[in-house]
């Protein structure tokens, strides 16, 4: 059934099944002390003076998973976690990239980062990739606001995430904050609050496509004390100090749907390719639904939206041909009649001397925009209709 308005599939987490990698982890050379930071300020507390700071091994080759902390962690659901070397093994283990591959392009409607036994990263990139090779920024994340600009040389916003265009992309510190000393989250929503959501806009659309999801971590949140410590000390700095800095993350959702361009509600997997297919409608073909079927030019291909459902419309060829496309040369000057006789629209007929008639190929010896006029040499006995199998 046709509706009068865009149809959109369900929001789901992607990142569950996605291939994820990361180019620096806990314990890949060999087992390496961490403390947690978290210990570390309780234990300064007057009232705790009897907390001890304990501190653990990373261990990637040892046969506890309670000492190994892959990446794969940050999406298998569970409350384990990734974490990253310590910067007692260096400072360039600030510097740490995560890539989600999706597998195919998806809408994007948020990405929730959840930090495990560390603070949540100070400065970062949320960056957006159609083919793995180009990335763009979706959002950048810094200590202070003005960090934005010393960093990254973008204007901060101030206090709370909001959007002034439908592809803005901000610098905010709101995420930013020591506290908490774990298990905080960065909830980053690409849709809401953006002018063109309730389209959405074309250019939200455009915005918010992607296959390949980047975080790129770019600096530790320190306590004030240590981050003087870690500046003068520099790599002779106290390793009591420099391990208890890591990033660690325990969940990444990525929360989008089928790329269907407003024109279907559901998609399921092409036994064949393993890939998401759209259910299209609205006559709309292809993997995203993003052209009309072959009859269905009569107007141009448009996205589905909230207000309108942007249905592609059957050209007029009198059964004499299975396919047509759109000129606006011809919709201009009005030369196109529609399925309901007005003149209206640009599609033009192809092929109207070759057709097949229950399977059996005939010559209806038709031309014409709209398969409407004999080829030279036939003409058109009185009786038949102009969509007759022979006429």
């Amino acid at each position: 059934e046709l509706t009068s308005r865009g149809l959109f599939p369900n929001v789901f987490n992607l990142a569950a099944s996605s291939v994820i990698t990361v180019n620096a982890t806990c314990g890949e050379t060999g087992p390496e002390i961490y403390c947690k930071l978290v210990e570390h300020v309780f234990r300064q507390n007057e009232y705790a003076r009897e907390s001890q700071e304990q501190c653990r091994a990373c261990d990637a080759r040892s046969p506890s998973s309670d000492k190994k902390h892959p990446i794969e962690n940050a999406i298998d659901g569970t409350n384990q976690w990734w974490q990253s070397p310590t910067l007692q093994n260096g400072k360039q283990y600030e510097w740490v990239t995560i890539t989600l591959d999706l597998k195919q392009v998806y809408q994007i409607a948020y990405v929730i980062v959840k930090a495990a036994i560390s603070p949540r990263p100070g400065n970062w990139i949320l960056e957006r990739s159609l083919d793995g090779i180009i990335y763009k920024p979706w959002q950048y994340y810094a200590l202070s606001d003005s960090e934005c600009w010393e960093a990254y040389g973008i204007r901060p916003t101030i206090g709370q995430p909001h959007y002034r265009t439908d592809d803005e992309v901000i610098c905010t510190s709101y995420y930013s904050k020591l506290d908490p000393l774990e298990n905080g989250e960065i909830h980053t929503s690409l849709v809401n609050g953006r002018p063109g959501v309730d389209g959405p806009s074309a250019k939200l659309m455009e915005f918010t496509k992607a296959r390949y999801v980047r975080l790129r971590l770019q600096k530790i949140r320190t306590l004030h004390a240590d981050l003087m410590s870690l500046r003068i000390g520099g790599e002779n700095v106290d390793p009591s100090v420099s391990r208890r800095y890591f990033y660690s993350i325990k969940d990444i959702s990525v929360g989008g749907q089928c790329a269907c361009s407003g024109h279907a509600d559901t998609c399921s997997t092409d036994i064949s390719t393993g890939r998401l297919q759209c259910k299209c409608e609205h006559n709309t073909c292809g993997e995203n639904c993003d052209r009309c079927c072959p009859l269905y030019n009569q107007k141009p291909w448009n996205r589905g939206t909230s207000d309108n459902a942007g249905i592609c419309e059957k050209c007029e060829c009198y059964g004499h041909s299975d396919q047509c496309h759109y000129e606006q040369v011809v919709a201009d000057k009005r030369l196109s009649i529609n399925i309901l006789g007005k003149y209206e629209g640009g599609g033009v007929c192809d092929k109207c001397k070759v057709s097949f008639y229950k399977l059996f190929l005939y010559t209806p010896h038709t031309t014409g925009i709209n398969c409407e006029q004999c080829e030279d040499g036939y003409y058109r006995p009185s009786k038949p209709q102009r969509n007759h199998k022979n006429p």
